[in-house]
């Protein structure tokens, strides 16, 4: 691709800024906002708008946070901006716990968060997500013996838990504009238009999004009363774990299924994908 060509393509991406973040339970707003951005950038799905300049296009056309979350419809006219994000935290807090056996002790303090998350969409005014993320984090004192501590994870719980909530936000808000799709298939392997912000290979200790399964959206159905569209069937094509991700897109092998250019993908459970390979393993054997 051309380098034209890719400034093209990165003016194409949707605008997206934070409006009003506010806490009912204290906390540095100001620094999970640091955090959102961050994470939204790293997504590299969107153009992100300065802080002041949303401060501005909220000023100049007197809206409050109440009228635009409720998708009153009240927002069209600001250019140059295509979502808003709004959130209040709910919650957040740091919970300790302790096992003591003889004279060893081992501690870890969970951070805990929730935040009423809404994204609006400027051009209908309409609310694209409006749900509570609830997000926890748990940060390991080491082992005490007789007064003197070994090893243990230094970090502070409380900015854990935000920088975690902040990434799935982030996340949440990406997936529900721009799916997971297949952009390259080469041999047994193919490319996915994410990278290691949402994907990530498996290990020992977690595999959170390491197996996604390959689909076709089928017939779409919606609500007979509001019209709305409520989902669309999906056709099972194959399924994929992640080999490596990288900064903006990521290598997955495929584990099933005839993969094609443009398929989308969507990110199962460690315990589907498991169930997956454990199947295939076993169709193997009986050809044999």
């Amino acid at each position: 691709m051309s380098t034209n060509a890719i400034v093209s393509a990165q003016l194409n991406k949707p605008v997206i800024g934070i409006g009003e973040m506010n806490s009912e339970v204290g906390g540095n707003v100001t620094s999970f906002r640091a955090m959102l951005e961050t994470a939204i950038a790293s997504t590299n799905k969107f153009e992100l708008v300065e802080r002041s300049r949303i401060s501005d296009l909220l000023s100049e056309q007197a809206l409050s946070s109440g009228g635009v979350t409720q998708g009153s419809g009240q927002i069209g006219g600001i250019s140059d901006v295509d979502y808003l994000i709004y959130g209040s935290i709910t919650k957040l807090g740091a919970e300790s716990s302790d096992v003591k056996i003889g004279k060893f002790k081992s501690g870890s303090t969970t951070g805990v968060m929730s935040i009423d998350l809404r994204v609006v969409d400027v051009d209908s005014g309409r609310i694209k997500i409006s749900e509570t993320v609830e997000v926890e984090s748990s940060i390991s004192s080491g082992i005490n013996i007789s007064g003197e501590s070994i090893g243990g994870d230094d970090a502070d719980p409380l900015s854990s838990v935000q920088r975690l909530a902040a990434d799935q936000i982030a996340a949440k808000i990406s997936l529900s504009i721009f799916p997971i799709k297949v952009i390259r298939v080469k041999d047994s392997q193919v490319y996915l238009n994410y990278g290691s912000q949402i994907l990530s290979k498996c290990s020992r200790t977690s595999c959170d999004a390491g197996y996604l399964k390959i689909i076709s959206m089928g017939e779409v159905f919606s609500d007979p009363d509001t019209g709305e569209i409520l989902g669309a069937d999906e056709e099972y094509i194959g399924a994929v774990e992640v080999a490596e991700a990288k900064s903006k897109f990521t290598i997955a092998n495929i584990l099933e299924g005839n993969i094609t250019l443009g398929s989308q993908a969507v990110i199962i459970s460690s315990k589907e994908g498991k169930k997956i390979k454990s199947r295939i393993k076993k169709e193997k054997k009986k050809k044999r």
